[in-house]
């Protein structure tokens, strides 16, 4: 993310909400035993919980610039996702959801298949499942290159 983006995020927001932003932020990454509550924070702040509450529910700019941080810190940590998806995939039984990620990832995986379900109770006509069937045959011939 850019540094301009960032500082257009903090211009929108005074000086306690920057500070609140980052330590909401490093709240939800904190260990559980090291973690803050929520009123902690507002009173390292100086502001009521209330207040603390409107801003992370309420106002646009502040919850942009919370969203803003936590994606930074994301990114800085991808190499220990990466290893830990490669771990995953590496260990004694590998991860088939593991190998499914990676390849998605990397765009390895690239068809999409599309399943309708129909009503199974529904009664069709003859012609109406001949109808279907003959459509059916004209998707196998495409996919098999006979068109």
């Amino acid at each position: 993310m850019s540094d301009k983006k960032k500082a257009a995020l903090e211009a929108r927001l005074e000086g306690r909400q920057i500070k609140a932003a980052l330590l909401c932020v490093e709240r939800e990454f904190a260990a559980e035993d090291e973690r803050k509550s929520f009123d902690e924070i507002a009173e390292e702040i100086g502001i009521s919980r209330q207040s603390l509450f409107k801003w992370r529910t309420q106002n646009r700019a502040f919850i942009e610039y919370v969203n803003y941080v936590a994606d930074d810190f994301l990114a800085s940590e991808r190499a220990y996702v990466y290893r830990q998806l490669m771990k995953t995939i590496n260990g004694p039984q590998p991860s088939v959801k593991g190998i499914d990620l990676y390849f998605k990832r990397h765009g390895l995986i690239t068809q999409q298949v599309a399943v309708e379900s129909k009503d199974a109770t529904s009664t069709r006509s003859n012609k109406e499942i001949t109808q279907e069937l003959e459509e059916l045959d004209v998707l196998l011939a495409e996919v098999d290159g006979e068109e």
